[in-house]
């Protein structure tokens, strides 16, 4: 079984390269205008709202950890402390969840929300909340295996121009 440890700078061209397929695959239905877009700014972005590259995430911007595979890079998981807009509770955020692709269908991606919810408990917590796309059928699946309900359902409708 893989460990899970906090991020290292050494660990950004992962980060990035796991968080751009997921991105892109979010973007299944954009064109192909938009995905360029995407990946041609996501990684300032990213830059921008973890903070530092080389040291990960700090306070207001959370915590990244690894998934460690015998070294290599296997997934991450960034949590952040928010308190919910409706309800004002304090609660843990996955901000973000992703196990590279030779590493899935393991159980690694169950073993990161494990993570999630001893930090949550850990920090005396009482929730941890995350968005997924409605068409990630096997996420939302282990979400609601581990006891996840859907909240909320957010909707868009593109205007053509």
């Amino acid at each position: 079984m893989p460990s899970i440890r906090r991020y290292r700078g050494d660990d950004w061209p992962s980060f990035l390269a796991l968080e751009q397929e997921t991105g892109l695959t979010s973007l299944r239905y954009a064109s192909q205008a938009e995905r360029a877009a995407f990946l041609a700014r996501w990684a300032d972005d990213l830059s921008a709202r973890i903070g530092s590259r080389e040291e990960g995430p700090g306070g207001d911007k959370g915590t990244l950890w690894v998934l460690d595979e015998g070294g290599q890079f296997a997934g991450h998981l960034w949590l952040v402390k928010r308190d919910d807009p409706l309800t004002g509770q304090r609660l843990l955020w996955v901000t973000s969840v992703g196990v590279v692709a030779r590493h899935r269908s393991r159980g690694f991606g169950r073993e990161l929300m494990k993570k999630a919810l001893d930090e949550a408990a850990r920090e005396g917590l009482d929730s941890v909340g995350l968005h997924v796309d409605a068409d990630n059928v096997v996420a939302r699946k282990l979400y609601e295996e581990m006891g996840f309900e859907t909240r909320r359902l957010q909707m868009r409708r593109a205007l053509r121009r």
